[in-house]
């Protein structure tokens, strides 16, 4: 009973967490725009980096990776230490997966926002620092070498979703993986359209 409670309360603090719309805060607060009015319209670093820059763009990134990040990280370490590996692992991929959630459905945006990579990207720095890494700079060097944003993120996914097992021998982090990784490509369904029918448009 006592998971179940703590479980309940770490999913509603990574909701609330992943619902904070940086992707829109800054644009407004930087250069006076609803994001929403640009590009895609979509709340995400992608649209922020089409329709405003890369430096706009990457601050939005780090800080939507940020807000699911941090909080995990405190979770992992300071509250479920003393718990069972099992119990441990379930309890951090559930409030991951609320973090993501909150990401792509704000609450503070009507339930609109983005498309959950960047902070998927949170997620996999918090649960193993490898599978981060290799997300990033396997998504730096797609990104420069496509120049489109749907490639690279489909692509840095089912990576880090292969590679994740191999690193920590956890099959519960490779369903969340899993999990965050078909989300974010339902998430994407549009761009998939445009990338079969050769419409998708480059990000830079």
């Amino acid at each position: 009973m006592n998971q179940i409670f703590t479980g309940i309360i770490f999913c509603c603090i990574l909701y609330l967490c992943g619902s904070i719309p940086f992707s829109y805060i800054i644009p407004k607060k930087k250069k006076g725009i609803d994001i929403r009015d640009y590009g895609s319209g979509n709340i995400g670093a992608t649209n922020v980096i089409r329709s405003l820059g890369k430096k706009i763009g990457i601050i939005c990134l780090v800080l939507d990776a940020s807000k699911v990040f941090l909080p995990l990280i405190i979770i992992k370490y300071l509250i479920l230490k003393d718990m069972t590996l099992n119990e441990h692992q379930i309890l951090l991929s559930l409030a991951a997966i609320a973090g993501v959630l909150g990401h792509d459905y704000s609450i503070f945006m009507k339930f609109k926002g983005g498309k959950g990579v960047s902070s998927s990207m949170g997620v996999f720095f918090a649960i193993n620092l490898i599978s981060g890494s290799i997300f990033l700079g396997l998504g730096i060097f797609l990104a420069f070498k496509t120049k489109i944003m749907s490639v690279t993120s489909f692509t840095v996914l089912t990576v880090s979703t292969v590679l994740i097992y191999f690193l920590t021998g956890s099959w519960i982090y490779f369903f969340l993986y899993l999990f965050l990784s078909l989300f974010s490509l339902f998430r994407h369904r549009k761009n998939l359209i445009r990338l079969i029918k050769g419409e998708e448009k480059k990000f830079m």
